[in-house]
């Protein structure tokens, strides 16, 4: 399979999509150009982990370590390669795929989308879109969480270039961002605690 795909730091994102032979995948390369395989995305992910001899259930363990995520971490598969789950899609059937995989490296810009059902809009190196059932916010702390991921594995953070898109913000800055992403989740389980009767 490794053949019929781009080199790790050309692809841009590993999408699910539906084709006459069922669920599959979408991959978009940097240049714009696409291949569709007959498989699950989950499937694609383990081939590319395998061929870079990666643990792919090691790996998950260290980012969700890292990020305190539970589920839908980020996955640093290569220095190049730094895969980001966003949400893409309603099944339609029970169990199908509807998460996908974006290159963080190849992020230029999220924004909101106003072609529903989709809520944000990422644009990629080749500028290739792909609408995502989730809002920026949402994906900005996806992606602040994957600087979390990234500082847990072999890829430092020096290994990440510098974001090609600036925030839409005054006084943006990527540390500041993760803390900040820590803090709500913190405030967030104070709030489920509270919110839990007492026994």
């Amino acid at each position: 399979m490794t053949n019929l795909l781009p080199a790790y730091a050309r692809i841009t994102a590993i999408l699910p999509c539906y084709t006459t032979a069922g669920d599959s995948t979408l991959i978009i390369a940097d240049d714009g150009s696409t291949t569709t395989l007959n498989t699950k995305v989950r499937t694609v992910i383990q081939r590319l982990a395998k061929s870079r001899a990666v643990d792919l259930t090691a790996l998950k363990n260290r980012t969700k370590a890292a990020t305190g995520r539970k589920n839908l971490e980020p996955l640093p598969i290569a220095p190049g390669l730094v895969l980001v789950p966003v949400k893409v899609r309603k099944p339609r059937i029970n169990g199908d795929t509807t998460t996908g995989y974006i290159n963080f490296h190849a992020v230029t810009a999220v924004r909101t989308s106003t072609n529903k059902p989709y809520q944000a809009t990422i644009t990629l190196s080749g500028k290739a879109e792909v609408p995502v059932l989730w809002t920026s916010v949402t994906i900005n702390r996806q992606l602040a969480l994957t600087r979390l991921a990234v500082s847990s594995t072999p890829y430092s953070l020096n290994a990440l270039p510098a974001r090609s898109f600036q925030e839409s913000f005054a006084g943006y800055s990527p540390e500041l961002l993760t803390l900040a992403v820590k803090l709500v989740d913190v405030f967030n389980e104070i709030l489920a605690i509270k919110r839990q009767p007492y026994s």
